[in-house]
């Protein structure tokens, strides 16, 4: 088969991940023998630039992929899809919930690959049908583990967190914009919010439940409210948690919530994606608190543990408490109260047990692994045909 070629369109954003997740995947991509070529998204768009390279991989006549982030790049011609138009397959990697998404995920072509990182959204896009022939699963990945990461000894930041603290809805805020002033909504949806802090039930099944005979378009709305409180609140209760914890934190803190955070950790403020797995490297422990993947991980997970760092993280159904415990993963419990316990049992983890967790990281969650599911995908839904 001739040699497949790949038009990566990244999105150039320094402080997300986002940026550094698309080199990775060009390099897995490149390593499987596929030709590369890369078109970076930013606010200094190069239009021109752009049509030459899409018409470059929609001409050619050998197997060819558009690989894009975020179901951004929906390209029409005359009065329909680029992509249907010239046969041309796309892959979406969709970084998050597809609630975020969803008028872009509907626009997708049907010569099209959603690649979903959470095992419980599939359920939503039942209620939100989309064009797209095939979704995958791509649960968010990582690079290769570090080739010399630091012993324990050699680590001199005990704790990292990483992640933006910003404003969200309060639960009356959530409660009144969607159960208003009904008794009954407002109880379902403040036990919705009690299951979604001390359970991994899935939030949009959660709404969905507590708000019966509204539309899905209710159910967004909802869940996407309740995900950015529960993310805030989550955040805050975590960090007063271990205030007696030397913490190095890392984020956007919202200059109305910075009062209600402790002054006892060290804030280093936003920085590159980069600089902070940088200081993965340098932490015995990063804590990841998302607590929107519940069958599912943040990309935060798998480059700390590239880095060779101890992981506490969100409880999620994606990894067994075995595999967990062998990648070097310890769940943050649903009470943030009794968060140090698994602090402390990550710091416990001794440097055999590091390198132990990075064989087994390096054999399962790279992004190496991602895209060989991506590139069977292809050969066989689109590729079998010319």
């Amino acid at each position: 088969m001739t040699k497949p070629r790949c038009l990566l369109i990244a999105n150039f954003a320094p402080l997300s991940s986002i940026w550094d997740m698309g080199r990775g995947m060009r390099t897995a991509l490149e390593n499987a023998d596929v030709s590369v070529m890369e078109y970076l998204r930013s606010d200094f768009p190069n239009e021109g630039l752009n049509r030459i390279m899409v018409k470059m991989i929609a001409e050619f006549k050998g197997p060819r992929f558009v690989l894009d982030i975020n179901a951004n790049e929906n390209y029409r011609v005359q009065n329909g899809s680029l992509y249907d138009a010239y046969r041309l397959p796309r892959m979406s990697f969709i970084t998050d919930s597809p609630l975020r998404h969803m008028a872009k995920i509907q626009a997708m072509p049907e010569h099209s690959i959603l690649g979903l990182v959470d095992g419980d959204f599939p359920d939503i896009l039942a209620d939100f049908p989309c064009p797209s022939r095939c979704q995958i699963p791509f649960p968010h990945a990582g690079p290769p583990p570090a080739p010399a990461p630091l012993s324990n000894d050699q680590r001199d930041i005990p704790v990292l967190f990483v992640g933006n603290i910003t404003s969200a809805p309060s639960q009356d805020d959530f409660l009144t914009r969607h159960g208003g002033s009904d008794t009954g909504l407002r109880k379902a949806l403040s036990q919705a919010v009690e299951a979604a802090r001390e359970t991994d039930a899935p939030l949009y099944a959660l709404c969905k439940a507590a708000l019966p005979g509204k539309s899905p378009q209710d159910w967004l709305a909802a869940t996407n409210d309740l995900e950015s409180h529960l993310i805030s609140t989550r955040r805050i209760a975590l960090l007063n948690s271990l205030k007696h914890h030397k913490i190095v934190y890392c984020g956007v803190i919202d200059p109305s919530l910075r009062t209600a955070l402790p002054g006892t950790m060290e804030d280093r403020g936003a920085v590159t994606f980069e600089d902070a797995a940088d200081l993965m490297g340098r932490a015995r422990v990063l804590i990841n608190s998302s607590p929107s993947f519940r069958n599912g991980a943040h990309e935060r997970v798998f480059y700390g543990l590239s880095r060779g760092a101890s992981v506490v993280t969100e409880p999620s159904r994606f990894l067994t408490p075995a595999q967990a415990t062998t990648l070097g993963i310890t769940p943050l419990p649903f009470a943030a109260d009794r968060a140090a316990t698994a602090i402390d049992q990550a710091m416990a983890r001794t440097d055999d047990d590091r390198h132990t967790a990075q064989a087994h990281y390096a054999r399962t969650h790279t992004w190496t692994q991602r895209m060989e599911t991506v590139l069977t995908c292809l050969k066989d839904q689109f590729w079998t045909t010319p």
